[in-house]
């Protein structure tokens, strides 16, 4: 565009010049002939500059035709749009019976037109709008759970530390409640048990009164037998029977062999058979006793048995005693025995009762050997009266003043004086 510019300037120029040799004014005529060389040069300069904006104009009528062309195709698959769209429309209506009639346009009436569609950037903008709203309510709605369920451990922590704290002070205060109280349950029995009489009623009424068991024990036996307070035997049984009520093995045996003494049997069971839910080996031999003599209950070697061997299974040497005197008589001395006659078995019953320093197993085992089972080919327990006589000196030792009965008629057979006269024997 500038060199046109510049091109019709020295046109302009070489015209004026030319004009004025016309009014008769001359120029040099070498003037005139760098004019007309430089006129040349433009001349051609600007005819080279016309046919190349030509060109150009050319392109730009050709590319114009070609957009013209387009154009009329797009309006003509536009036609062809709407041609499809109408009939489809058609197809539509036709198919939909349902379709409410159309009412008739009020041509008067201006129709509103329906509201411009927001943009695509306007509805990027709201669904971004939208989503920052949503992430900054969740991101809130996070927070207070966040801050609400710190606020819960918070409370939790603190509860829990005030709780420990709780429980360690309670702790501690039954600790020193407990060490108090045995304490004067040590005051209470020591001073009992060394006749300091005055002394134990002031602690054993004061753990008494703390609804201690042995407290109310100890003040039993002080009113039974008139230690430091006058002898009151009413107000003694009645402590006795609160303790006893209470689990208290001591006084359950207590009452029941008072009134074994009394020959109250009916109370005596009742209060064994206390003792032998709780446990008490003592009571469960006792009641296998009452089965077994028919003290109290009907006489029952079958139900005798049954205590007899539950104690006898836990250890009590006395049960495991009767045990093996139940396999040493078999059911033809016990009816309704629930074991028949076994040596065998009656050495292992007695053993087990004699380890344990029972006499009357000690003495019975030496009538099993002194004896035998009785038959003659020995095939089953074969008697040994040397060994007989060991275990009769063993038990008069341990206390069992019959076995000395026993050693006589041992030894007399042993040195030959007399056979083994056993209707003598004497069998616990």
């Amino acid at each position: 565009m500038i060199n046109l510019k510049k091109t019709l300037i020295n046109i302009f120029f070489v015209s004026f010049c030319l004009i004025s040799c016309s009014n008769g004014e001359t120029l040099p005529e070498k003037d005139t002939t760098l004019v007309s060389t430089e006129m040349q040069k433009e001349i051609s300069l600007l005819k080279a500059e016309i046919d190349s904006y030509k060109q150009n104009i050319n392109a730009y009528l050709k590319e114009n035709s070609n957009l013209q062309n387009e154009l009329k195709k797009a309006n003509e698959n536009l036609k062809a749009a709407e041609i499809i769209i109408i009939e489809l429309s058609k197809s539509k209506i036709e198919k939909e019976n349902n379709t409410p009639p159309q009412l008739p346009i009020d041509t008067k009436k201006i129709i509103p037109l329906p509201p411009t569609p927001p943009s695509s950037d306007s509805m990027l903008t709201k669904a971004q709008a939208e989503d920052e709203a949503k992430s900054k309510s969740e991101a809130e709605a996070a927070a207070k759970a966040e801050a609400e369920a710190y606020k819960i451990a918070k409370s939790k922590s603190e509860a829990d530390v005030k709780a420990k704290l709780q429980a360690e002070a309670d702790a501690k205060a039954k600790a020193e409640a407990e060490l108090n109280l045995k304490k004067l349950k040590d005051e209470c029995g020591d001073s009992y048990n060394s006749g300091d009489y005055n002394n134990a009623l002031l602690k054993c009424a004061e753990l008494s009164n703390k609804n201690n068991v042995f407290g109310k024990r100890i003040m039993g036996l002080m009113y039974l037998h008139g230690h430091g307070i006058k002898q009151n035997t009413s107000k003694a049984n009645e402590l006795f029977v609160e303790t006893a009520e209470s689990g208290d093995i001591w006084s359950i045996t207590h009452l029941a062999n008072n009134a074994i003494e009394n020959k109250d049997y009916v109370n005596a069971h009742k209060w064994f058979t206390k003792g032998e839910i709780l446990g008490d080996l003592n009571s469960i031999y006792q009641l296998g006793l009452f089965y077994y003599n028919g003290l109290g209950v009907t006489q029952d070697f079958g139900i005798s048995y049954s205590k007899f061997i539950k104690s006898a299974e836990l250890g009590d040497s006395d049960s495991q005693f009767y045990i093996g005197k139940f396999y040493h008589f078999g059911n033809g001395s016990f009816v309704k025995s629930p074991v028949e006659k076994d040596y065998f078995k009656a050495l292992e019953w007695y053993s087990l009762s004699a380890d344990q320093d029972n006499n009357k197993a000690q003495n019975n085992i030496g009538v099993l050997y002194y004896v035998g089972d009785g038959d003659e080919t020995y095939k089953g327990f074969k008697p040994d009266v040397k060994k007989s006589l060991e275990w009769f000196k063993l038990a008069l030792g341990s206390g069992n003043v019959k076995s000395a009965t026993n050693i006589d008629l041992a030894q007399s057979y042993l040195y030959g004086r007399d056979d083994k006269r056993l209707s003598e024997l004497i069998i616990n």
